[in-house]
């Protein structure tokens, strides 16, 4: 897509499109492409809501009248209970640069204030809810996967799946955070350090690595 002659590298354009067919009931069929036989069985046809651009913890904060700045300090806490080694495993693992001193770290009250507003400020494209799973997804187009080490949270897929785990713990339920990717294939996305890490954690299925075609034959 161009105006003016100048081609358009955002994704938020292509992810309407090609999502938008799947509102209302064909949901489904995208939660059911996204787990294990087995668990895909159990999706029945009405269980699933869509949206697009979601700003889960912003809107939580809103929904309950909390304040970032009253209410910010629960985020670090939740956060080093979920996921106490994560900065050390990132550590571990050769393919990302070298971290910074907060980088990932809670211990000092800027380190958690910063956190709080990493998680509050985090936009997913693509989030699924069926009864029992959360779904988040990442689309890409031209663009490649963020990375900011002026964040406590660097990476853009880790940032939105320790967002969705602590949001889930806030609300109290048992949901799964099932984590996908959509690209235009090849190995710009694939095999970056980001979505290599996710699926050495577990975090991540290598199935649920999809390109926009894989989409389009949902409608």
């Amino acid at each position: 897509m161009a105006i003016l002659g100048i081609t358009n590298r955002t994704e938020n354009w292509k992810t309407a499109l090609y999502f938008s067919p799947l509102m209302g009931v064909r949901a489904s069929r995208l939660a059911k492409r996204l787990l294990p036989d087995e668990e895909g069985a159990a999706i029945q046809a009405g269980d699933v809501n869509l949206e697009l651009f979601w700003r889960g913890m912003r809107d939580y904060f809103d929904s309950e009248a909390k304040k970032l700045e009253a209410d910010g300090e629960e985020l670090a806490g939740r956060y080093a209970e979920l996921f106490p080694n994560l900065r050390a495993d990132i550590e571990a693992f050769e393919s990302f640069a070298a971290l910074k001193a907060h980088n990932y770290a809670v211990e000092t009250p800027g380190q958690r204030s910063s956190l709080a507003s990493n998680l509050f400020h985090t936009e997913i494209d693509i989030v699924l809810e069926s009864p029992s799973h959360l779904f988040i997804g990442e689309a890409k187009h031209l663009s490649p996967l963020g990375a900011s080490s002026d964040n406590v949270l660097t990476h853009q897929l880790i940032r939105q799946y320790v967002m969705a785990r602590i949001l889930v713990e806030l609300r109290g339920t048992e949901h799964t955070v099932v984590p996908f990717v959509v690209s235009d294939g090849g190995t710009d996305v694939e095999d970056s350090s980001q979505v290599q890490f996710m699926l050495k954690r577990g975090w991540l299925r290598e199935a649920n690595i999809l390109q926009w075609s894989d989409i389009e034959a949902l409608w």
